[in-house]
């Protein structure tokens, strides 16, 4: 069986970002919240025989069809408010990403010169590395990255 705007709606009640079963099942009952919490913030559901994101069934109920990526728009996996979801691209979905945990910085994009008291600005958009600069201040090269990011990535940018 596919999975259709239908099929989950009959399944499933939306209520405040989560999913709620509305038929009795094996191990769940009517009214039960349908689902689990992944250790990486992601909540998914067993339904019609497959794991699915929690995300990607709330957007199929209310849009009527399953996009290639449902995106975050906090950037919070586990904020499944349908307000907060949105069709991506890939590219998108990675300009909307967060800063990467191996960051030194604290800034998106700007990194430490080695063996120099200077800040490298620099952002990736469509596979190409721009280079920005480099300062004396971290401010100033994240504020460049910043106005650069927000030019190219639209509504899709996120800055830390």
């Amino acid at each position: 069986m596919n999975v259709t705007k239908e099929s989950v709606s009959e399944m499933f009640e939306y209520r405040g970002g989560n999913l709620y079963w509305k038929i009795d099942r094996r191990k769940v009952k009517t009214g039960q919240k349908a689902g689990r919490q992944k250790s990486n913030g992601y909540c998914e559901v067993r339904f019609n025989g497959k794991l699915h994101g929690t995300h990607r069934l709330i957007f199929m109920m209310f849009h009527g069809y399953m996009p290639k990526i449902v995106d975050h728009i906090d950037g919070n996996p586990s904020n499944n408010l349908i307000e907060n979801l949105r069709e991506a691209t890939h590219k998108e979905n990675i300009r909307n990403s967060k800063i990467p945990k191996d960051n030194t910085s604290g800034f998106k994009g700007v990194t430490k010169n080695k063996g120099d008291t200077k800040w490298t600005a620099q952002c990736v958009v469509d596979g190409i590395r721009h280079y920005l600069g480099q300062y004396a201040d971290i401010h100033d090269a994240a504020e460049v990255v910043k106005n650069f990011r927000e030019e190219k990535h639209g509504e899709f940018c996120r800055h830390n």
